[in-house]
């Protein structure tokens, strides 16, 4: 029993903190309607992604090392990536990433993915 639920408690805890991510805040509820120039991709970001990606896009936080959040500023990720990528990423959540594609409306997906790509790669 007891090797059931250390099995079983590092899972849930995961789930949870994948699933607390996964509801579009209010921000996004807002900006559903609006065209992509209009929308705050930061703080979409902000409200979002930054639990998990961090502010920064380095990933570096207890929800990202604990999940396997993506670097957005590694230059190798940068290097093998692109703007469609990026955007089925955000749709569909690779991973433990959740989904967005039914929280976020096309033009919000669309200024999130060109706001990721505006981190700057790290420097060796």
């Amino acid at each position: 029993m007891k090797r059931n639920l250390s099995i079983l408690i590092p899972i849930a805890a995961a789930a949870l903190m994948a699933a607390g991510c996964a509801s579009a805040g209010k921000l996004a509820r807002q900006q559903a309607a609006y065209p992509k120039e209009q929308v705050d991709a930061r703080g979409l970001f902000v409200e979002n992604c930054a639990t998990c990606h961090g502010k920064n896009g380095r990933a570096r936080t207890f929800h990202g090392l604990l999940l396997g959040a993506q670097n957005f500023t590694d230059p190798e990720w940068r290097a093998g990536i692109w703007h469609d990528k990026i955007i089925h990423s955000i749709q569909t959540g690779p991973g433990a990433m959740p989904a967005f594609g039914k929280k976020l409306s096309p033009t919000e997906i669309e200024a999130l993915a060109a706001y990721v790509q505006t981190f700057a790669p790290a420097t060796p």
